[in-house]
Order: C-alpha cells, then sequence, then structure tokens
C-alpha cells in the first residue's frame, strides 16, 4: 500500500479511533505502552510512512535557535565547523517549514548566558527548539539552559554536558578517549624520555578537563617516560607561544609536544618552528583546518586528533530536528561521534572537510 496509507486505513484495521492512532505514532500521551506497539507494528507493515511535507503545510513555522561562539577570530579553528555543518542542513529544515535562526556569543559564559536570556526573553513562548553549546559548565550555566527546558522547549547540546539541566541529549566525542589516543600516538612517536610540552585548553571547560586527563592517565598506566609539563593560556594565543618559546629555551629535555585544542596547536607548533626544533621533536595536534593540515605537510607536526566538529554540529541540529519535527527521541542521553587520527599519508581522505 507503501505511502497511499493513512491514518483512517489503520485505524479501520485495528478498529481504533484515527485519534488514538494520531497518538500512538506521534508519540502523544494518552495510549498504553500495548496499543502504541500494535498500532506502530501494523503501521510498518502495511508500509505507512509520516508525510512530514504535508503536515509542515498545515501547521505554524517553527523556530529553531542555534547560540554558538563565534566562526571568526580564533573561532575559526574549530568553531567555525559547526556553524557550517548546520547551515549545511538549513534547507531541509526550511522545506518542512522550519526556521533556524542563528546568535552567537564571544565564548565567554557570561557573554552565552547574555545572549540566551535575551533569546528567551524575546522569543515569547515561540521557540520550537534550541541547540548550544555551552561555554562552562557552572550553575549559572545550568540555570540558563533550564529556563528552556522547564518551559517545554527542547534543548541539545554540542561538545559540554550539563546532564541535569533537562537538555534531550549531548552530542560530543568521547574526551577522555580522545585523550588517551593522543597519548598513545605520541608514545608511539617518541623513543627517549623527556618532557611533553602541552597546550592544556581552558581549565574551566570540562572537555578540555578530560582530554587532558586522558592523556595523563595514559602515560601512568602505562608507566611512560614522557613527563607532561603544560600551559594554561587558552583566551591568549600569544601567549601560549611566548610560555612556549620561554619553556624550550630554558629546558633542554623536550622531546615532545602535544594540543588539546585545535586554536592551541598554531602558537605550540610556531614556538617549535622558531626555536629550530621542527622535526626534531615529535607533536600531535587537534583537529583539521588548512593551517594544521600545512603543519603536518611540513612534518612540524606528525598526527592530528581530529575531534569531527563537523559531524558534531550536523548530529545535533538532526537530533534536534528529529524530535520537533518527527517526534524521534535521540538514541541515548550522550550521543558520541568518532574520533580519527590524521597524519602525512591519509590526509588527502580529509581534506575536503576544510
Amino acid at each position: 500500500m507503501g505511502t497511499e496509507v493513512t491514518l483512517k486505513d489503520i485505524a479501520d484495521e485495528l478498529g481504533v479511533s484515527m485519534t488514538t492512532v494520531h497518538r500512538a505514532i506521534h508519540n502523544k500521551d494518552g495510549v498504553s505502552t500495548a496499543m502504541r506497539e500494535t498500532i506502530l507494528q501494523r503501521a510498518k507493515e502495511l508500509g505507512y510512512t509520516t508525510n512530514y511535507v504535508a503536515s509542515s503545510l498545515k501547521r505554524h513555522a517553527m523556530q529553531v535557535a542555534v547560540v554558538l561562539p563565534l566562526k571568526t577570530g580564533n573561532g575559526q579553528y574549530y568553531n567555525k565547523y559547526f556553524w557550517d555543518a548546520i547551515s549545511s542542513c538549513e534547507a531541509e529544515a526550511n522545506s518542512l517549514n522550519v526556521h533556524v535562526n542563528y546568535y552567537a556569543f564571544d565564548e565567554t559564559s557570561d557573554s552565552q548566558i547574555a545572549v540566551l536570556e535575551n533569546l528567551y526573553n524575546s522569543s515569547g513562548g515561540n521557540l520550537s527548539g534550541l541547540l548550544t553549546m555551552p561555554a562552562k559548565q557552572d550553575e549559572a550555566m545550568r540555570r540558563a539552559i533550564e529556563r528552556f527546558t522547564y518551559s517545554g522547549i527542547p534543548v541539545v547540546l554540542i561538545d559540554n554536558d550539563i546532564p541535569d539541566s533537562g537538555r534531550l541529549c549531548c552530542v560530543a566525542p568521547h574526551d577522555t578517549l580522545t585523550g588517551r589516543l593522543g597519548a598513545e600516538v605520541l608514545s608511539y612517536l617518541t623513543h627517549e624520555p623527556g618532557r611533553i610540552l602541552i597546550a592544556g585548553g581552558f581549565e574551566e571547560r570540562a572537555s578540555h578537563v578530560h582530554n587532558l586527563r586522558g592523556f595523563q592517565d595514559y602515560l601512568n598506566e602505562h608507566n611512560s617516560p614522557l613527563e607532561p609539563l603544560i600551559i594554561y593560556n587558552y583566551q591568549d594565543c600569544e601567549q601560549v607561544y611566548k610560555e612556549a618559546t620561554r619553556i624550550l629555551k630554558s629546558t633542554d629535555d623536550i622531546v615532545a609536544f602535544y594540543s588539546v585544542t585545535a586554536r592551541e596547536t598554531l602558537p605550540l607548533a610556531k614556538a617549535v618552528v622558531d626555536y629550530g626544533l621542527a622535526g626534531k621533536i615529535r607533536g600531535v595536534g587537534s583537529d583539521l583546518y588548512k593551517q594544521s593540515a600545512q603543519l603536518l605537510k611540513d612534518d612540524v607536526i606528525q598526527a592530528l586528533i581530529y575531534k569531527n566538529a563537523y559531524d558534531k554540529g550536523k548530529r545535533g541540529f538532526r537530533l534536534l530536528f528529529s524530535y520537533i519535527v518527527k517526534k524521534i527521541d535521540p538514541p541515548a542521553e550522550s550521543v558520541t561521534v568518532p574520533i580519527s587520527i590524521i597524519m602525512k599519508n591519509n590526509l588527502c581522505y580529509f581534506e575536503e572537510r576544510i
């Protein structure tokens, strides 16, 4: 019967009302679990598919808000790919009467909370969903997210989770495993004892903290002769460069370097180049963009840990979109995306993402 099957056909088959069938298919209250399963099974057997296009024409336009850190400046190395991914979904969303509205903040928690507060106050209850990346995981951010979830507005988070905020889910790589992978790669690349110079990200961002913790745990568990030496200047890449240069000049046992974040890969690598150690010590950077790809080609770094910002953004938007339009729940509260190791010889398979 294919797509010509209607709710009435299913209702007649089972001897129930069309309202009951509609509630079951759209996961609404008022139908027992047993009846819902019976209806869904029969609908599947009959080949029924929901006509989302027809449904979209009958309802008011849905408004989805995307609140992300700036894609310019330092944001070009990582945040930009979230924006690109979500923009790639916009045409499909518009075709189903879902409109995407973008809001940027300057990566600080205060800026994000202000944007979220203005959005909540100006939306007038007409917001259908929110996708955002928390700049910080603290009580103030939790309350900012809860204003939406407690008002019945579904929220999907990316990169940094706030589990007790009422959000639908969070899409992120497994940050601890990401750090462990970085340590494993460097352990295979580095064959002499010494120190690893590490750009450790932002001490108040859980994704960075877990990444670094995974890195250190791997070294400890494997009795590695490599000792971490950590720089914390995430907000100021010039300071990362200056501090890295100072350490390289004053410390003679640096044998490798590692960056937890995309943006810190560049100043860390620049310090290594300027001090004449490029190719002499091993390096692992974070994420893929034009400059990091060139560092691979030039053998300044030997590997990139690719955290897949583009896929995270796309997955997060699609999960929110499917929930509000198709009534499909996320598969889990914590949704991961694959991480990859990019080296010079497989770079060609990833360059289309730049």
